[in-house]
């Protein structure tokens, strides 16, 4: 289980939803979001893909609007 506090779950939040809604993020928030959501001792070797999220994003709106 993945605890975060509450400042946490305010940018996570505040990412995922600038991610379906394409809006801007910052690119601190996401690596900050991946250490926080990897498991311990997890190297991240690559912070988020831009193309990758950007396509999830559209398949996610895509499936909440059907």
């Amino acid at each position: 289980m993945i605890v975060l506090t509450d400042a946490q779950v305010i940018v996570v939040h505040r990412l995922l939803t600038a991610v379906l809604l394409n809006e801007s993020y910052q690119l601190a928030d996401v690596e900050d979001a991946l250490i926080w959501l990897s498991p311990e001792n997890r190297q991240i070797l690559c912070p988020f893909d831009s193309l990758w999220a950007r396509n999830l994003a559209q398949e996610i709106v895509r499936e909440l609007r059907s």
